[in-house]
């Protein structure tokens, strides 16, 4: 039976990735807010491909009691619940400073239902406006004179309920540049797995959420028991199958469960069956002729169960005459290597 219970090993398809906001494609100025503006400034760098890119650095740690406040512009969510915002940046090591210094900083996020929809100006604004979503800090640092290693973190921001959100970024004494960010959310794949099809879906609102999903059986396939469903997990992948599909009558599955194709020589082969007369109508046998054939069918198991007994028997024949040829041939050497009696007196009377 073709069910696609079976198939949990297939929910390992590739997630997808919805990109929100990336600024590493932004072609013009970001125009970020910066507050104070004597903190976060913009720049532009140069990446390996000699493309121009956007990024945002401060370094103010001469100065005691640094609050420097980041926003991003406003993001409109779509679909997702939950947001990834991927970070790339450098860090300076604090021990080429003689001032106390930080290699952290700390990302947060405001949801918004609209463009306008702004926070009150200045820091006291944003720290009360904004929630935290995570501190980023440095495994690779660099000296001046230096080479360093590129940092990256991954952030999530949710569970997202507005038509948007903004990001902000917090610096309290590091010396770091923003080299990208990048903010997308994750969807369980379409797929088909075991006769049912599931629709594109926008993961939950949590990394661990499952988010249950009603599939459709394919063409050529019915319920059993219970609606297919699966749950689209956090990562984007489709995990714990719940209910069954199965190919309606007249109609059989492929190896990998993905559709049911109309067995096209059924009627030949009930005609054959029944001595080549065609069925009273399209739906199929009538009650006479299902009679017949199930009594055609009987007695062809009777004969097949008959003709399997007789080859175990003749199996068993087969075997004991090997045994006999073999214990032949077993005393076969000896009896060649045995002289006749009298063989020698024979010879030593001529």
């Amino acid at each position: 039976m073709e069910l696609w219970l079976h198939l949990s090993f297939l929910s390992t398809a590739l997630a997808l990735d919805e990109v929100l906001m990336d600024t590493q494609m932004a072609t013009e100025e970001l125009n970020w807010l910066a507050v104070p503006s004597s903190g976060w400034e913009e720049t532009v760098a140069v990446d390996r491909n000699f493309n121009a890119i956007r990024t945002h650095r401060v370094c103010n740690m001469e100065s005691p009691n640094q609050d420097n406040w980041l926003r991003s512009g406003f993001i409109e969510r779509g679909e997702a619940r939950l947001v990834y915002v991927d970070l790339r940046f450098t860090m300076r090591d604090c021990r080429s400073f003689r001032s106390p210094c930080r290699e952290t900083f700390s990302v947060y996020h405001r949801e918004a239902d609209s463009l306008g929809d702004v926070e009150a100006p200045g820091v006291s604004g944003l720290r009360e406006a904004y929630a935290k979503a995570g501190e980023v800090s440095a495994e690779l640092v660099f000296t001046l004179g230096e080479g360093g290693g590129v940092n990256r973190a991954t952030v999530a921001v949710g569970p997202l309920s507005k038509a948007g959100f903004r990001l902000a970024f917090r610096d309290r004494g590091a010396c770091t540049n923003l080299l990208s960010v990048r903010a997308y959310y994750r969807r369980c794949p379409p797929a088909i797995l075991g006769l049912a099809r599931f629709p594109t879906t926008a993961t939950g609102p949590a990394p661990a959420s499952l988010l249950p999903v009603g599939g459709s059986c394919v063409d050529g396939a019915q319920e059993v028991d219970t609606p297919p469903t699966m749950y689209c997990g956090g990562e984007g992948h489709w995990l714990v199958p719940a209910g069954a599909c199965r190919c309606r009558p007249g109609y059989r599955g492929n190896r990998e469960l993905t559709a049911c194709t109309e067995i096209e020589d059924h009627n030949s082969l009930s005609n054959a069956t029944l001595g080549g007369r065609p069925s009273q109508n399209s739906s199929g046998l009538s009650c006479g002729q299902l009679e017949e054939h199930n009594a055609l069918l009987l007695a062809n198991g009777q004969m097949l169960q008959e003709q399997a007994e007789t080859l175990g028997k003749l199996a068993e024949a087969v075997a004991r005459l090997n045994a006999t040829l073999a214990a032949i041939l077993r005393r076969l050497p000896g009896l060649l290597e045995e002289e006749p009696e009298g063989s020698s007196s024979r010879g030593e009377g001529k």
